[in-house]
């Protein structure tokens, strides 16, 4: 619960130091007096946005601080472990503080982020505003109310996480499916181009080969001619062969006489052999001018080869990579086919699993709206609406429209009157009936919860003497499990309360300032005597106000 509620420079608030106990409280004053203020500075210390207009006129900085005892529940509990926060003296302690241009945030001391304050706030304390009242008619806050009436947290959470299971195992599926249908539709065009440079067989080096081929054979007939020359050159009559043959013979004759000349005769027969080589080669170089291909026949290959480099953005001695390369994405195509075959598997038992938590849910739910119907029956009699009947309806999706919330809508339906078919809520149902059969609801639900603090901002409004009486009834209900505080300008619904404030304006030195103070006894008497008569309390309203009191203390005996 709350225990203590501190409030510096917040709007006409100068300095408040609140102390709260168990059951239900209200809070009443005249309007304009700065009940609001108080939502507004408990909402900063809940996380709430930060509003730096909130900040007294002439001051720096405001600061609330909110300390409760609270339940340790698992959600609160995983929260704590989660932010390393350890309970001293049982108490957890939120604190904001504004200044013109920062906001901060503490919890037990440490300080956090804002929305660590908003996530601790969103378990401590229930907020229900007049405003609030409105979210009944949105479908998906009536199965959310259901969910709660129902406990069906963890059925849910299961929901949750097979359909998201199911969204990732469709998308992969989806994925890889596609890509593999490209593949497909490529497989015939990669196919070709595979058995093309295949049967194109490019060889290393040989696009040197075929340059240096065709070379020799543009300039055929020019080399062809220097061979012959060199040819006739050294072999023709009176040819360079000719001649040294016969110096040899006569240098080798005239060392017979003079064995002085045996070296230049050895060394003019070693020239003779070379040159009988050269003679030789250069007869066969030029016989195989003819043996080399023929020119056209290089050039379509070398065509080729050039044609399919430029096709596949490579050069030439790069076409075998890629020859490889197409032999991969043929075989890879067989490989993700089995893929997309394994992920069409594991969606598909996503899907049943995801099925399996939907069916478990929707037999929850119907469970619940069935139980539950005696209790709604029963809290909207004691609210003043005896011949209601408030009916939760089911209906079946599609199963394309299936979600992490289940496979089925919720709606409330009220049959207002004996007699008059149940509709949609947001069709028949008035502001006060609102405000009441989201207390019925509330009222049930509570039942299944740990206490925790509950706040009441002028949900009454609208209301009659008599329904407003039920709806204190009720809150004072709650307050037994709950800690409970009702904002309000019913004195059936304050006089209903354990305790009791009164905000009021008040003027000093020139600063209006906003004061909560306590009521009891006479002091209290005197405020249910004006709210129910104006600022002229007459005796007959002290004795109203008498009698409310009396009445709510008989209810509050009956209750317990």
């Amino acid at each position: 619960m709350l225990t203590h509620l501190a409030i510096t420079n917040i709007a006409l608030i100068s300095k408040l130091n609140l102390e709260f106990g168990q059951g239900f409280t209200a809070l009443t004053g005249e309007t304009g007096a700065g009940k609001s203020l108080l939502m507004d500075a408990l909402g900063l210390a809940l996380g709430n946005r930060a509003d730096m207009s909130l900040i007294r006129h002439g001051e720096s900085m405001a600061e609330v601080t909110a300390t409760f005892t609270p339940s340790i529940t698992p959600q609160l509990e995983a929260l704590l472990e989660e932010q390393g926060i350890t309970l001293e003296n049982k108490e957890l302690i939120l604190r904001r503080q504004l200044k013109a241009d920062s906001s901060k945030a503490w919890l037990n001391g440490t300080p956090v982020p804002a929305s660590t304050l908003a996530q601790f706030g969103a378990l401590l304390v229930d907020i229900h505003a007049q405003h609030g009242t409105q979210a009944l008619l949105n479908p998906a806050a009536q199965r959310v109310l259901l969910d709660n009436l129902g406990g069906h947290q963890t059925t849910l959470q299961a929901v949750q996480t097979t359909y998201r299971t199911l969204q990732k195992a469709q998308t992969a599926y989806e994925d890889l499916a596609t890509q593999c249908e490209q593949a497909r539709q490529d497989a015939e065009r990669l196919s070709d181009w595979h058995a093309e440079l295949k049967k194109l067989a490019y060889q290393p080096g040989e696009e040197d080969t075929l340059q240096t081929q065709r070379a020799r054979l543009v300039n055929f007939a020019q080399l062809q001619q220097h061979l012959s020359l060199a040819h006739d050159a050294l072999n023709n009559d009176g040819a360079t062969l000719s001649s040294l043959r016969t110096a040899t013979r006569a240098l080798q004759s005239a060392a017979q006489v003079d064995s002085s000349l045996q070296p230049l005769a050895e060394r003019l027969d070693a020239a003779l052999t070379d040159l009988s080589d050269a003679a030789h080669d250069t007869a066969r170089a030029a016989g195989s001018l003819e043996a080399e291909g023929n020119l056209e026949a290089i050039d379509d290959r070398l065509h080729a080869l050039k044609a399919a480099a430029r096709k596949h953005g490579v050069t030439m001695p790069e076409l075998p990579e890629v020859l490889t390369k197409l032999a991969a994405q043929t075989t890879n195509l067989s490989e993700t086919e089995a893929q997309v075959a394994d992920l069409l598997k594991a969606a598909e038992a996503a899907r049943q699993q995801f099925a399996t938590a939907c069916k478990a849910l929707t037999a929850a739910r119907e469970a619940a709206a069935q139980s539950l119907q005696p209790q709604l029956e029963s809290a909207l009699k004691a609210l003043h609406l005896p011949n209601a009947r408030l009916y939760v309806t089911l209906t079946p999706l599609p199963e394309n429209q299936w979600s992490g919330q289940g496979a089925e809508s919720v709606e409330l339906r009220l049959a207002a009157n004996p007699g008059s078919p149940a509709q949609p809520i947001a069709k028949v149902a008035s502001g006060g009936e609102l405000s009441r059969l989201m207390l019925a609801i509330k009222s049930v639900l509570y039942q299944g919860l740990a206490p925790q603090t509950v706040v009441f901002d002028e949900i009454d409004t609208g209301l009659s003497g008599a329904a407003a009486a039920s709806v204190g009834h009720a809150m004072a209900a709650i307050g037994q499990r709950h800690q409970a505080f009702a904002i309000t300008h019913h004195p059936q619904v304050a006089a209903a309360a354990g305790a009791h404030y009164r905000i009021a304006k008040h003027v000093e030195e020139g600063h209006t300032t906003t004061r909560l103070t306590p009521l009891e006894d006479d002091a209290r008497l005197e405020e249910l005597a004006r709210l129910l008569s104006g600022n002229a309390i007459t005796p007959q309203a002290r004795e109203a106000a008498k009698a409310l009191l009396t009445e709510a203390e008989t209810q509050l005996k009956k209750a317990a």
